[in-house]
C-alpha cells in the first residue's frame, strides 16, 4: 500500500514538472526568446556583403537571428568587391535582470512544499537571460527583441598616391604655363616669381 502511494507521489511530481516546463516554459524564454534579431547596417556601402558564421546574410543591410548567449561573441565579416575584407567583433553582453525576476516570481512551482524554480533552469539553459550591451560602440536597441549594429567599414581606401600625382601634375602644368608667359613677354620675371611661390605652397 505504501509502495503505491510512493509511486503515485513520484508520478505526480513527474507530470507536474513536465507540464510546468511544457505549458509555462519560462518568463525570459517566452518574453524575448533565446534569440534576438541583429540588424546590421554598413554605412555608405550598399553593395558590401555582410557574412555571419560564413554565410552571406545581405548587402549593405542584413537582419538575422543570433543566440542571446552569443551576444558577447557576435562577429560579422564585411567585404565589398575590389576592397579589403574586414571583421567586426562585438564582445559585450548584459544580464536581463527583469527577466530573472519575472521568472522567479511567475515560474517557480511548489510541489509537496518544495519550491521548484524550473523557469530559471530553462532560461539558464536557453541563454535567454542575456542581451547585447548597448554601451558598446556601434550597438543600439530598438526593443527587447531587436538590436542594431552600425558598421564603419573602411575596406575601400582611396588611392592617395594617385591623388597626389594628380595634384603635382596640375602644379607642373601651371608653372609651365607661367614660364611660357615670361618667355613671350606677357608677364615680368617678378610676376612669374610671385605666382610661382603661390602655386608651390598650395
Amino acid at each position: 500500500m505504501e509502495m503505491v502511494k510512493n509511486l503515485q507521489g513520484l508520478t505526480k511530481l513527474f507530470f507536474s514538472l513536465a507540464s510546468g516546463a511544457i505549458l509555462f516554459s519560462s518568463c525570459a524564454t517566452i518574453i524575448g526568446g533565446s534569440n534576438y534579431y541583429a540588424h546590421v547596417t554598413v554605412a555608405d556601402h550598399p553593395n558590401a556583403a555582410i557574412s555571419y558564421k560564413g554565410e552571406v546574410r545581405g548587402q549593405g543591410y542584413a537582419a538575422f537571428k543570433v543566440p542571446r548567449r552569443e551576444a558577447n561573441i557576435f562577429s560579422v565579416t564585411v567585404k565589398e568587391q575590389g576592397c579589403d575584407e574586414q571583421n567586426f567583433d562585438f564582445k559585450e553582453r548584459t544580464f536581463r535582470g527583469w527577466a530573472l525576476f519575472g521568472t522567479i516570481i511567475t515560474w517557480t512551482g511548489v510541489i509537496d512544499g518544495i519550491p521548484l524554480p524550473w523557469g530559471v533552469v530553462v532560461d539558464a539553459a536557453s541563454g535567454a537571460f542575456w542581451k547585447p550591451d548597448i554601451n558598446e560602440k556601434g550597438v543600439t536597441k530598438t526593443d527587447y527583441k531587436h538590436y542594431n549594429y552600425h558598421i564603419d567599414y573602411t575596406g575601400c581606401k582611396t588611392d592617395q598616391n594617385k591623388d597626389s600625382k594628380a595634384v603635382i601634375k596640375t602644379k607642373v602644368e601651371r608653372l609651365s604655363e607661367l614660364k611660357d608667359l615670361v618667355t613671350k613677354g606677357l608677364i615680368t620675371q617678378e610676376e612669374y616669381d610671385n605666382e610661382k611661390k603661390k602655386i608651390i605652397v598650395e
